[in-house]
């Protein structure tokens, strides 16, 4: 859609038969990039694009649900939405008595699409309660809350005057201490000190872009 909206603006500037499209997701530090005929991308914006394009302003066609949902206005409430996310608890196995490793390889890649589902619901599960429209079965009541001061410069100044040190001294943090120092002054003092430890194991998709942990090394360290 982005690319038909580019050559709209400029199809009647420049002359040119292919499209070149690229994505640049810095979080994820991946860049993404496709080329297409001209010709090929408003045969696709023809013959697919604007026939569902007008089927969802109908309200008609498939609903699919999946990681787009998250851009629902209709999220917390889509019935679809509901039923795919609820269908994994009806999943068949082979045996029933315990789930071998082939059953979680199939059950891994739909439980972050039913955990934010889950998230969602309890979250307009609880606004509608606190906006007045009560879920049956349920009841607002107030959460765990911590213990703190009212006024900490008179506690403060009380713990003082009884003989004690209110305060505990820390070290910056790294974001802290170069914010203090500057990068070169802090590179050139602590440049030598600084050490990055391995990330806790995190379990992802054998097509994930990040190198895959070496076990042998990880039984070493925790031995």
């Amino acid at each position: 859609c982005y690319a038909l909206g580019a050559l709209e603006m400029f199809d009647g500037l420049y002359d040119f038969d292919k499209i070149t499209m690229t994505i640049f997701q810095p979080r994820k530090h991946n860049i993404s990039t496709f080329e297409m005929e001209k010709a090929e991308l408003l045969k696709w914006a023809e013959n697919e694009l604007a026939p569902k394009a007008e089927l969802a302003f109908k309200g008609e066609g498939e609903m699919q649900s999946g990681k787009h949902c998250q851009f629902c206005k209709l999220k917390n409430v889509c019935r679809k939405r509901a039923e795919d996310n609820l269908a994994l608890a009806k999943m068949e196995f082979a045996n029933p008595a315990s789930l071998d490793n082939e059953d979680i390889a199939e059950i891994l890649p739909k439980l972050d699409l039913l955990i934010s589902w889950a998230n969602d619901i309890k979250a307009y599960a609880l606004n509608q309660a606190t906006d007045g429209y009560p879920i049956p079965g349920y009841k607002l009541v107030e959460g765990r809350s911590v213990r703190k001061f009212s006024d900490e410069s008179a506690v403060s100044q009380a713990v003082i005057e009884a003989g004690y040190d209110p305060y505990e001294k820390k070290l910056l943090t790294i974001t802290a201490m170069t914010k203090l120092l500057g990068k070169k002054t802090f590179n050139d003092l602590l440049g030598g000190l600084i050490i990055k430890p391995s990330g806790k194991p995190t379990l992802v998709p054998i097509d994930d872009s990040r190198q895959e942990m070496n076990l042998a090394k990880l039984e070493f360290k925790e031995d």
